[in-house]
Formats: C-alpha cells, sequence, structure tokens
C-alpha cells in the first residue's frame, strides 16, 4: 500500500464526521420504506449516492412512476458530469478497468479531498492513488453507516444538529484551497449563487450553480488575459 493512498485514506476521515450520521438517516429511512437489508444494501452498492437515493426512497414511498424516479436520480447525480470531467486528467493513462472503478466511487466527498491536494501530486499516478485510499474510506463509513441506521435506526439525536456537519466537512477542504484573490472570489460568487438558486426544484440548484460558476471562472480569466494582451501590447 502507497503512502499517498494511506494519506488518502486518513484525509477522509474527518470528513466522515458528516458522513456516518447521513449514512445513519439513509439506512433508517430504507427501514421505514419497507426495504430488506440486502436490498438497501444492494441499493448502496449500485446507486453510492446519498441525496438520490434518498429522493428515489421518497417517491418509491408516494408511488411514483418509474420514469419520474429514474429522472429525479438523474437529475440529482447530473452533477457527477462535471466531477468526471475535471477528475479525467487524472486517470487518462490507466487502464479501462481503473478508469470504471474510479467513476465507480467518484462522489461529492473524495473528489473534493483529492483536489484540495492536487497541487502536491506530482504524477497522475499519484493523485489516483491518493484518490482511491480516499474513496476506500469513504466507502466503509457510508456503506456501514447505512447499515447500522438500517438495523438500529437514526442513533445520532437530533438535539446534535449534525444537518451542518457535511458542508462544514467539505468548508474544511475548501478553506485551503483559496490560494489567491481569484479563488476567494469564485468561492464568493459560488456561495452568493447558490443561495439565490437554492429553491429550485428537482435539486436543480447545485448543479445549475455550478454552470454558472464555470461561465463566470471563464469569463473571468479571458477577461485577465485580454489585460495581458493588451499591456503587453502597449
Amino acid at each position: 500500500m502507497s503512502s499517498l493512498f494511506r494519506k488518502g485514506f486518513f484525509a477522509m476521515l474527518p470528513i466522515t464526521v458528516g458522513i456516518i450520521p447521513f449514512g445513519a438517516v439513509m439506512g433508517s429511512v430504507a427501514a421505514e420504506a419497507g426495504l430488506s437489508l440486502w436490498q438497501s444494501s444492494a441499493m448502496n452498492l449500485f446507486v453510492f449516492a446519498g441525496a438520490s437515493q434518498l429522493a428515489t426512497l421518497d417517491l418509491m414511498d408516494q408511488q411514483a412512476p418509474w420514469f419520474v424516479i429514474l429522472a429525479t436520480g438523474f437529475v440529482i447525480n447530473a452533477r457527477f458530469f462535471l466531477y468526471s470531467a475535471a477528475f479525467a486528467p487524472w486517470a487518462k493513462e490507466s487502464p479501462t478497468a481503473m478508469k470504471m472503478l474510479s467513476s465507480f466511487f467518484l462522489t461529492d466527498q473524495s473528489y473534493a479531498a483529492m483536489s484540495s491536494q492536487e497541487a502536491h501530486f506530482k504524477t497522475s499516478r499519484d493523485g489516483l492513488s491518493f484518490y482511491l485510499g480516499a474513496c476506500l474510506c469513504m466507502f466503509f463509513a457510508w456503506h456501514g453507516s447505512v447499515t447500522l441506521g438500517f438495523i438500529f435506526g437514526n442513533f445520532a439525536p437530533s438535539s446534535w444538529n449534525l444537518d451542518f456537519a457535511i458542508p462544514l466537512s467539505f468548508m474544511s477542504l475548501l478553506v485551503p484551497s483559496l490560494k489567491n484573490r481569484k479563488y476567494a472570489a469564485v468561492a464568493l460568487f459560488s456561495s452568493f449563487i447558490s443561495v439565490l438558486l437554492s429553491g429550485l426544484p428537482l435539486k436543480l440548484g447545485l448543479l445549475s450553480t455550478a454552470i454558472v460558476s464555470l461561465i463566470f471562472v471563464k469569463l473571468f480569466l479571458l477577461r485577465k488575459t485580454t489585460w495581458k494582451i493588451f499591456g503587453s501590447s502597449s
């Protein structure tokens, strides 16, 4: 086991503070919806996306048509198109089987953990090793907490207010990555847009915020480039 793989695994551990209560909720909801432990485990294995799993169970409980359930899951998980596009350079030299494995393990948390450390990777293989270590930790934390939640119910007291644990874990990854004013400006802009679009249906606010922020980054970088061109010609 490489040192970077271990570093990736341990880098994910603080983030599991937010994952474990979320997984417990997922497990208890699956039990209340009438799924068996094997069915809940299969959903975890084949979907492996908490937000869409919760939405799917809610729609199943409402006896929604199958195509509505599929469409909802697709929309909620559409953000992974952006993640995978950003991750692709790290896996482009890997065998097809490794690319498939990496894409299967791709989550918000594993991508965030890797992107916060990517400046320290000398090669794509280094980045991939770190990423797989983070993915393994995430895999164990998620599946273990969902199973415990299914068996014992939501064991986290509501008085703990752990709803904030997941966004706080992301903030702990975001802040060190704000290397200069440009990064900070993009972060502030994204935060502002996410609040404005948070009320969109089908959880489209997250995807819409990502797209708008990418446009902002492109325009911002283009403007900076244009200034440099004009500055050099004067």
